[in-house]
């Protein structure tokens, strides 16, 4: 994990936690104690530390300084969403601004340059931030350029194309 790839493993991250029951590990700022008064190991203590270990291994290798002096998952979870999140309005401008400014590589193959456009869009809509699939299709066709024009006269007769009819 890193800044440029923070939505998607922040998303799979929580989706195994929820699969786990363990989301409240990063919820909540606790600081379960490692044994109960009994002697007896606590259970939140070992879920928070199985966390723990989860972000720090994942971690790129400059992030993980970061999380050096964390000793709790919430610990650890709070600046990562603080530092790294897309979200902030600085991000979802150069969004935009990457999506108006569409052009396609000659020396990559089309297929790739529309699922970078569409992870432009996804993690544009993600932070909340609308725009049409009309409007999306016209960036994605300008950075086409000229060598499909009769492939983008053709789709210019289509009324309302959502992105996926755009691809079939």
């Amino acid at each position: 994990m890193d800044k440029n790839n923070d939505l998607s493993w922040r998303s799979q991250f929580i989706d195994v936690l929820e699969l786990h029951d363990l989301e409240d590990v990063i919820t909540y700022d606790t600081h379960p104690p490692k044994k109960h008064v009994d002697g007896t190991p606590n259970p939140a203590y070992s879920k928070d530390k199985l966390v723990l270990s989860w972000i720090k291994a994942t971690a790129s290798s400059t992030i993980k300084t970061l999380l050096i002096p964390c000793t709790t998952a919430h610990e650890a979870w709070d600046p990562l969403e603080r530092r790294l999140s897309p979200l902030s309005k600085t991000y979802l401008h150069t969004l935009w601004d990457q999506i108006c400014t569409l052009k396609r590589d000659l020396d990559k193959p089309v297929a790739d340059y529309l699922m970078h456009t569409k992870s432009l869009f996804d993690s544009l809509t993600i932070g909340g931030i609308a725009m049409s699939n009309e409007e999306f299709i016209e960036y994605i066709l300008d950075g086409i350029r000229h060598e499909y024009k009769e492939f983008i006269t053709s789709l210019h007769l289509r009324p309302k194309l959502t992105f996926d009819e755009f691809l079939i």
